[in-house]
């Protein structure tokens, strides 16, 4: 799909509605977990709508001030999300050849273990540093759990994950984020 142009407000919203139902309806079935005292912003992120991935951002995505932690729920293997959530800082891969390049610069770099809390037990991730980054892939409960903290975010050992009891805030906060950006607030 591609989305382009500028939508009036009623047909904005409408759209914006409907995506927010598919995810009403499928937050039942993919648990989203949000990082425990957190004080600023936190809203839905990513939205799979075949409900085999969800996110919740923590801080301002539309500001390069301050941390930026992704926390990403998926069905799917989580080193291959955290690969993927990586690869835009290796750059575009242009062919097949250049992919392989960058799935094996991954593999490769170094990563340590890491327990990172959560509501029932701490649980073994997978933590590759950056220069003022950091990333971490895991698994509770049956899925995979891959956390992407930018710009100089706290330290993956003082991380602690809590399941999402109600996404309706986090819905609401991102509703709120897109009238600020349409200038409709």
């Amino acid at each position: 799909m591609e989305i382009a142009g500028f939508l009036p407000p009623d047909k904005f919203w409408a759209f914006s509605d409907q995506l927010d139902q598919e995810v009403r309806d499928g937050a039942a079935n993919l648990p989203l977990f949000t990082i425990d005292h957190w004080d600023g912003t936190v809203m839905l992120d990513t939205w799979q709508l075949d409900g085999t991935e969800g996110g919740v951002v923590h801080g301002n995505a539309y500001s390069p001030a301050g941390p930026l932690l992704e926390v990403v729920t998926t069905t799917q293997d989580p080193y291959i999300v955290a690969r993927n959530r990586w690869r835009p800082s290796a750059g575009i891969p242009h062919n097949f050849e250049e992919v392989q390049r960058q799935n094996a610069t991954f593999s490769a770099l170094y990563a340590e273990p890491v327990m990172i809390a959560g509501d029932d037990a701490d649980t073994n991730f997978t933590l590759w540093l950056g220069t003022g980054s950091w990333l971490a892939a895991g698994a509770a409960g049956g899925f995979g759990i891959v956390i992407n903290a930018q710009r100089n975010p706290p330290s993956a050992k003082t991380v602690r994950l809590s399941r999402v009891p109600d996404v309706e805030p986090l819905l609401q906060a991102r509703r709120a984020a897109l009238k600020k950006i349409r200038g409709e607030a």
